[in-house]
Formats: C-alpha cells, structure tokens, sequence
C-alpha cells in the first residue's frame, strides 16, 4: 500500500476483508520453461504454486508440464502475495534478469533458512547452463 493513498470505501472494505484472512505459513514457487514457438522461449516463475491446479496453467500453454525447479517462499513474499486470490506468475525472457531477481530473493531465504537461498540459486544457475535455448 502506497503512503498517502486514499482509499474508497469498497476498496476499504476490501481490504479490510482480504487483510483480516489468515496468513499462510509456508509457500512454494515453481519453475517452468517454455521453449521458443510462436514467442520467444520464456521462464515462468509462479507463486504459492501448491494451491493452483495444473488446468489453471493452461492459457500460457504449461498444462501438462512439470516444474524444471521449485523452492519455499520467505516470508516477505508470503506477506506481499496474500492479497492474491488470482494465479499470480511473472515471466522472465533473459536468465540474467531473473537470475538478478531470484538473488535478492535467495538472500531473504538465507536469513530463515540457513544456505537455503544460496543452494537454490546455484541450481538455478546451473540450468541456465544446460538449456541450449537462449532467452
């Protein structure tokens, strides 16, 4: 929430509705690729996959595919995600941007979960290197 912002009042009660629910304790992110077709070959990267059925993947063409690559949440993305009652995914075309992005992510990891983070990015680092597709 952006200071200074004014809010209606349906916007409050919505907020006010979404906020009181519980928060989540853990989460997953998973990792898809899609190689290049009619688009350029892309990274999914999808957040609190576990509540999301596979059919919900299927406008991006990712139903019947498997994550190359999952991790736990920290907390701060659980905090930032809670307000998301729809399929929220970002999608990477260059692995350095989304290597960029995941480290900073991968350091909040650490601090909850000892050489969590660090262990994760390094996979991640490593598929870069094995998919022939260039992003």
């Amino acid at each position: 929430m952006k200071a200074g912002y004014v809010m209606t009042q349906s916007e409050r009660d919505s907020f006010n509705r979404d906020n009181a629910r519980p928060r989540k304790k853990t989460g997953r992110v998973d990792y898809y690729f899609k190689p290049a077709g009619t688009y350029p070959a892309r990274i999914y990267v999808f957040m609190h996959a576990e509540m999301w059925r596979d059919r919900n993947r299927r406008p991006m063409g990712l139903a019947f595919s498997h994550p190359f690559l999952s991790r736990p949440m920290n907390s701060e993305e659980i905090e930032y995600h809670h307000f998301d009652f729809r399929l929220c995914y970002h999608q990477y075309e260059n692995w350095d941007r989304l290597l960029f992005a995941e480290l900073q992510e991968c350091d909040l990891l650490d601090v909850e979960t000892y050489w969590e983070g660090q262990r994760f990015h390094r996979k991640l680092a490593k598929f870069s290197k094995m998919i022939n597709y260039r992003l």
